[in-house]
């Protein structure tokens, strides 16, 4: 909980808005005013938006940004003339700027890099995602610009590919300029996934190092279906101990010890950790084993394992299907919610498109409602008790041609494939966050 009065007394005593600060150090507050106008309190000034920075006519000859990205938050300089209009914020959403002379530009941005804003480019923060820059000009006049590659973004669809990245940068800079002529100034910052590849951001000299994680722990190949939920187990628990930042697995989880991790991912944490109480830690005493006399892959993994949860912050979810479990806010965001109790009922379903076949099915993961789910058809069995894994979704009105027998491919060995591939995604999002 903030300190609400320590707020209020930075903010001069005026009255804030009680919503937690976006950024709070001992000598670095970022929060918002009663009237939700962004206050940034630095070294022990309290700066507001400063009105004559928009009035700064000078050519812009260079830029710099460093981004927060996992906090949204980014800070932005242009030099023009004998001064620099510096800005800082919150990414699609609100900033202030001020003017800060040419020579006070690299102390502050050292600043901001102890403070874990990392050096980007003024067109894109990472590899992958671009910068838009949105101007505006009275209250209805709008306009944007972004460089992915060497192709220069004018309003989301209009595109100009240029000889090289450097020439379609010149290019934005000179339609930039002719627009501030014309009385347009920048009114937000956001990041969109880059629609071609760009440079990667290099930390500047001097700047702190970034601690990677550890290389991940190898994982033999499965020589069946039985080692392949144990692997997948196995892939998931590593990277929630390596990388613990952006996302959790909920069964890995202690419950009182990782509170204060949960609550760094998901915002409503004491409802995520009641809805989900009976997963929270339960894979504590889980282990591989031998199969049972049979026990098919899935009832392998509903006996030993139960349920998989892995949570992640909306920060480290790009090239991920995600949705909320249970379909709730606070439920937690996903991209692999596993349920061996899932008692999700097919019952409307089958009464709103008529067909009693739907009721063979058992919806064992999350997603129904984003057309990200999956199912069992029990129509059909394998000779090992395997079923075949079908996509599902709550409208789902015909079921898919009956699999042979013979061809079914047993769970575990979906759950590998599936977890390989969605762990490399995110730990790739997930070091670019640290």
């Amino acid at each position: 909980m903030p300190d609400w009065k320590r707020l209020e007394k930075l903010n001069g005593g005026d009255r804030i808005s009680y919503t937690d600060p976006w950024l709070d150090t001992k000598n670095e507050v970022w929060f918002y005013a009663e009237s939700f106008q962004l206050r940034v309190w630095s070294e022990g000034v309290l700066h507001k938006h400063e009105k004559k920075a928009d009035e700064v006519t000078a050519p812009t000859t260079e830029r710099f940004t460093l981004y927060k990205q996992r906090d949204t938050l980014f800070v932005d300089v242009e030099l023009r003339g004998d001064q620099a209009v510096l800005r800082r914020g919150v990414l699609n959403g609100h900033f202030i700027s001020t003017r800060i002379a040419p020579s006070e530009v690299e102390p502050l941005l050292s600043r901001y890099r102890a403070l874990g804003f990392r050096d980007g480019f003024p067109w894109n923060a990472t590899k992958t995602l671009a910068t838009r820059r949105e101007y505006v000009k009275g209250d209805t006049a709008g306009w944007s610009v972004e460089v992915h590659g060497n192709v220069l973004t004018e309003e989301v669809h209009e595109k100009s590919p240029a000889p090289s990245r450097d020439a379609a940068i010149a290019l934005a800079e000179k339609r930039i300029r002719a627009r501030e002529k014309a009385g347009f100034r920048l009114y937000r910052l956001e990041l969109v996934t880059s629609e071609h590849p760009n440079p990667e951001p290099r930390p500047a000299k001097g700047a702190p190092r970034r601690k990677l994680p550890p290389k991940k722990a190898p994982v033999a190949k499965p020589r069946d279906a039985y080692e392949a939920v144990d692997a997948a187990i196995a892939m998931l628990k590593d990277l929630h101990e390596r990388i613990p930042t952006a996302h959790f697995v909920t069964e890995c989880l202690d419950p009182k010890a990782d509170r204060a991790r949960v609550a760094s991912v998901e915002s409503h944490a004491s409802f995520f950790l009641r809805m989900h109480k009976a997963r929270v830690g339960r894979w504590a005493k889980a282990k591989p084993r031998g199969p049972k006399k049979n026990e098919s892959s899935w009832d392998y993994f509903a006996n030993e394992y139960g349920s998989i949860t892995w949570i992640l912050d909306g920060a480290a979810d790009e090239g991920l299907e995600m949705f909320y479990c249970g379909n709730v806010t606070g439920g937690g965001w996903s991209c692999l919610e596993i349920d061996s109790n899932s008692d999700y009922s097919l019952d409307e379903q089958v009464e709103a498109t008529g067909n009693e076949e739907l009721e063979n099915l058992f919806v064992f993961h999350g997603g129904w409602h984003e057309d990200r789910s999956w199912a069992f058809d029990q129509r059909v069995s394998s000779p090992t008790g395997e079923h075949a894994v079908i996509p599902f979704s709550d409208n789902l009105q015909k079921l898919p041609k009956r699999v042979k027998p013979e061809r079914i491919v047993p769970f575990g060995l979906w759950l590998y494939k599936r977890v390989a591939a969605l762990t490399k995604v995110a730990e790739k999002n997930l070091r670019e966050l640290i």
